[in-house]
């Protein structure tokens, strides 16, 4: 099993941010619903340095980037999310970083106050809530998709 950390994003990891966020299959539930073009992940790789707001998640051993995990506020809704190198999943890694981070974020914001929507469609987002013992409080749809709003349990 993959042993991961949460760590600040560094200049270093660009080269695997670009990678991951111009994978269409990454970026299939986030944001825009599609893989970014180059000049959109160069601005967004420099925008998440500059303002950072979710974690890095990397190997813990090697230090490797795999992902992202945590909260962005959007629109002024704090927004629980976490966004994974796809040559990663099915490893555990975003079931283990959300754990982290909800451990970290519970003291610096309210975490019942804190969005986490899942489409319907993103069935391994669904298992990762089912294992963390989220539980769903309505149905509702966001950017056009239908899905589940899901409750932070500690």
């Amino acid at each position: 099993m993959i042993q991961v950390k949460l760590r600040d994003l560094r200049s270093q990891d660009k080269a695997a941010v670009m990678a991951m966020i111009r994978d269409p299959r990454v970026m299939r539930f986030l944001g825009p619903r599609r893989a970014l073009t180059e000049d959109e992940a160069k601005s967004w790789f420099e925008t998440a340095l500059d303002n950072p707001s979710r974690f890095a998640i990397a190997e813990s051993d090697t230090d490797e980037f795999i992902g992202f995990c945590g909260v962005k506020e959007i629109e002024g809704v704090l927004d629980f999310g976490y966004f994974i190198r796809s040559e990663f999943w099915g490893n555990g890694i975003a079931t283990r970083a959300s754990e982290l981070a909800v451990e970290r974020l519970s003291t610096e914001i309210d975490l019942a106050a804190t969005q986490v929507f899942i489409a319907d469609e993103n069935a391994a987002s669904k298992r990762v809530a089912q294992k963390l013992g989220w539980k769903v409080t309505h149905s509702g749809s966001k950017d056009g998709e239908h899905g589940r709003y899901y409750r932070i349990n500690m």
